[in-house]
């Protein structure tokens, strides 16, 4: 093993300690050439999701193989975390916002249908899902019901970025199909994710692809 790679082993360790606490400790990872590789087992998949997340923001870092396992204690049927899921959905603090949504639960994976006004509405009812103990993996199938041209979501994304009060002098959107692609320099990270936030927010967005960065301190832009 390289320097590199050990470096970068050791700073996704802290990373995932601050992030996740007690469950990084269940976690094991490797790097090798800056493709890393994430072993262990944690108890919901939102945290499976997260830990990826976290390795990504490393630099360095090329590709991160995802291979935790989620704990199945409890041995719960597909009937059983079907209702499980359902119940996570109803019982959400944005339940008024994924009224629509119901979980179908097959061989430990949630499919998740219904219709929801924004992209946001979306990421929050898959956010819920993924939060019920013995569930696999999460699929949406959720439909958007607003619609609009790519026009008009451009006007409303750049409206909504003069309006955010953040630094927005640096960042750009192309909206293609309803899809939007976010990209250029934010301060903070907290800025990113409020902007992705927003973006998701807004009726007629079918989704965001974040390729925003931090400014390296220091060193001006990249």
């Amino acid at each position: 093993m390289n320097v590199n790679d050990r470096l970068m082993e050791d700073a996704i360790r802290s990373s995932l300690a601050s992030a996740m606490k007690v469950t990084s400790k269940d976690i094991k990872v490797r790097s090798l050439n800056g493709i890393v590789s994430l072993q262990g087992f944690v108890n919901v998949l939102a945290e499976k999701n997260r830990a990826e997340e976290v390795a990504y923001k490393i630099e360095g870092v090329k590709e991160v193989k995802n291979d935790i396992t989620i704990s199945l204690d409890g041995g719960e049927s597909d009937k059983e975390l079907t209702n499980l899921v359902n119940s996570n959905l109803r019982n959400s603090a944005f339940k008024n916002r994924i009224l629509s949504v119901t979980a179908k639960v097959s061989g430990g994976n949630a499919i998740l249908i219904g219709d929801v006004e924004t992209e946001r509405d979306r990421q929050i009812a898959i956010s819920e899902a993924n939060k019920t103990f013995g569930v696999r993996s999460v699929v949406s199938s959720i439909n958007l019901a607003s619609f609009k041209d790519d026009t008009s979501l451009t006007n409303d994304i750049n409206m909504l970025l003069m309006e955010s009060k953040i630094n927005v002098n640096d960042i750009s959107a192309v909206v293609l199909r309803g899809k939007v692609s976010i990209s250029g320099y934010a301060e903070k990270e907290e800025d990113i994710n409020k902007l992705v936030t927003l973006v998701q927010s807004i009726p007629g967005i079918k989704e965001v692809n974040n390729k925003l960065k931090l400014y390296k301190i220091g060193t001006g832009i990249s």
